[in-house]
């Protein structure tokens, strides 16, 4: 028996504007630019706190967490909010050619999103990639769908497999950002989206509506790929509140790595203990108090010690000159300590990454509603298979 979790509440309105009010009291806790100062962010404003996370051995777990906010912030309150299980229609099971190519991890958010969703025909399946969620939802829905795409490469590879297996699903090669997707919408019943970054989805979430679509279903995803430098609410709802957002606000709204592999995880840590050494060098040598930041690095780099990554990141920085005058000894285990106190700051933040990605979400459901389509928030799957995990579902 499949299931999944629906958000319940008397009123996204209502939701929206406590956890508005919630996020915006709190801002001081979660906006705040964890590599750029050598100090905690809260020395002055919240010592106890401070004291709290200095005489912490590891970075603490979010349970943790909540208990020192609720000890050591004035006023603080945690915010909650309800889910309720309801039960999924079965739908026939797809043969194992079908998630030929697919990463195991990628194919199970496949299918706990197709399972998820129910679709009238036709169906236009947005920002499809080689269209793997189309070709699945063809096949357990019974229904036509477009499939629309950017890269032309991805649109004939896509279509090959679709004829392969006879299903009723062709390929448009189109920008959607460019307004290409609207003629493809006007003919749809149906649109689909399953984690279209920043734009993408906010742009079929604003055609849909124009094109006066019957269905949406969206699950968002990689919020910070806009345009905008500050984030433009959608919702009447969201252009009132107090809560204000940069790029860098909803980058927090996406960083988890619950799905990142060992390895993974490992190098993401040595780069860190890297950068943040030899950022600690270049304060020394420069005088600047200022995080520098530099360029992403070749992987294959970190595999060379931190001598070799602080030289290519000191040429990078047209700071070579220094290289040979100011010793590099000891900024390796400078960058250690000073990581452990990063992921302590950050293991603050991150208690509110998912109430701000529910505030986003939030936005974009009232959006909907405010176009007269009845709308429900969900998690479609687990948050082991993607952290992006919520789901719009729109119907006219």
């Amino acid at each position: 028996m499949n299931t999944s979790k629906r958000l319940t509440c008397l009123s996204f309105k209502e939701l929206f504007t406590s956890l508005d009010q919630w996020l915006a009291q709190h801002k001081l806790l979660w906006d705040v630019q964890t590599f750029h100062s050598l100090e905690w962010p809260w020395h002055e404003s919240l010592p106890a706190l401070c004291e709290w996370l200095q005489n912490c051995e590891n970075e603490p777990n979010a349970v943790q967490v909540e208990h020192a906010l609720t000890r050591f912030v004035p006023g603080f309150q945690v915010f909650k909010w309800a889910w309720e299980t309801s039960v999924q229609k079965a739908l026939a099971a797809p043969s194992s050619h079908f998630s030929a190519g697919i990463k195991g991890r990628k194919w199970q958010q496949i299918q706990a999103f197709s399972q998820a969703v129910s679709p009238a025909s036709p169906v236009l399946e947005w920002c499809a990639g080689k269209g793997h969620l189309g070709k699945l939802v063809a096949f357990q829905h019974q229904v036509k769908v477009v499939s629309i795409e950017w890269q032309a490469s991805l649109c004939e590879a896509g279509q090959l497999a679709s004829d392969q297996r006879k299903l009723a699903q062709r390929f448009i090669h189109a920008d959607v950002l460019k307004g290409e997707g609207m003629a493809p919408l006007q003919q749809a019943n149906s649109a689909l989206a399953l984690h279209a970054c920043g734009d993408l989805h906010t742009t079929l979430i604003e055609q849909g509506i124009a094109a006066q679509l019957q269905y949406i279903a969206l699950s968002p995803c990689c919020y910070h790929l806009t345009q905008a430098k500050h984030y433009q609410p959608l919702s009447q709802v969201g252009r009132q509140a107090r809560t204000t957002l940069t790029q860098e606000n909803l980058k927090l709204a996406v960083k988890e790595v619950a799905t990142a592999g060992q390895r993974e995880q490992r190098l993401k840590q040595l780069e860190l203990i890297y950068r943040l050494g030899f950022d600690a060098w270049q304060r020394m040598v420069t005088g600047s108090d200022g995080y520098l930041t530099v360029p992403s690095c070749p992987k294959t780099l970190l595999a060379k010690g931190f001598v070799a990554f602080a030289e290519w990141a000191a040429e990078q920085k047209n700071l070579s000159n220094y290289i040979t005058s100011h010793s590099l000894e000891g900024f390796e285990e400078m960058g250690r300590q000073r990581s452990l106190q990063v992921a302590k700051v950050e293991a603050i933040c991150q208690y509110f990454r998912r109430p701000l990605e529910l505030w986003l979400v939030l936005d974009r459901a009232l959006r909907l509603q405010e176009a007269d389509y009845h709308v429900s928030v969900e998690e479609f799957c687990d948050k082991t298979l993607t952290p992006r995990n919520f789901l719009i579902r729109a119907q006219r």
